[in-house]
């Protein structure tokens, strides 16, 4: 009865061994590292993937997190997506890391960081944007968007937009945009130049101002505000 029983047993773990194996017990790399103001903070992965966040501090680990992000992110500027900022302008250093990319827009998971000992919470509103770049000189927040849109007869609009934030009370409010459109049916003037700033009553972008360009006008602006993450 009793070699029975110790058989089921060693049984019972030979069937789990595949299933242990490819759970979370692998081993992570170092794919990169940033430090700054007295703490390390760490990409770790696995053939060439983050897989996890780790902040040291004297060289001991005081904070981690598991994050997902895409098979095709790859180094992204040779940091494997991982970006400092103090995105909330509190003096204290935040976390951003690459969880998807598409054309040249990168979107991003961010770690806030809460209190002068340091923990991070995930900031849902800053998450999900786009090519995140934090201002402290204007104390503003940047974020562009790409989008496509088929017009029938193999004609399209394109668009290309930065939205500027800023921090009211705690909370991350759109305050304008600037937009350049393509228009490919566009004749002449191809391009049109859009700029709105946020209605906080209306609770939405208020009318743009719009300018029409040729393909002149548009090669020889400065684009760079649009840009900026370039």
């Amino acid at each position: 009865m009793r070699s029975k029983r110790l058989f089921s047993l060693l049984l019972c773990a030979l069937l789990l061994l595949p299933l242990l194996s490819s759970c979370v017990w692998e081993r992570h790399e170092l794919l990169y590292e940033i430090e700054q103001n007295g703490l390390t903070f760490c990409a770790r992965g696995k053939n060439g993937r983050v897989k996890q966040i780790v902040v040291k501090e004297n060289g001991e680990a005081i904070w981690s997190k598991s994050v997902t992000t895409d098979r095709k992110m790859g180094k992204v500027d040779e940091a494997y997506g991982l970006s400092i900022q103090d995105v909330d302008f509190d003096g204290y250093d935040d976390i951003l890391i690459a969880t998807k990319k598409e054309g040249e827009c990168i979107s991003y998971d961010c770690y806030v960081r809460v209190g002068a000992k340091p923990q991070y919470n995930r900031f849902e509103k800053l998450s999900g944007l786009y090519n995140i770049k934090a201002d402290a000189r204007l104390g503003a927040i940047f974020s562009f968007e790409q989008s496509k849109e088929a017009r029938g007869n193999d004609a399209y609009i394109t668009c290309d937009k930065t939205v500027k934030y800023l921090w009211q009370n705690g909370e991350l409010v759109p305050d304008m945009y600037a937009a350049i459109y393509y228009y490919s049916d566009g004749g002449q003037t191809p391009y049109r130049y859009s700029v709105a700033y946020y209605d906080e009553e209306l609770g939405k972008f208020g009318d743009s101002s719009d300018k029409m360009l040729t393909q002149e006008e548009y090669e020889t602006a400065d684009w760079s505000f649009l840009y900026y993450f370039k």
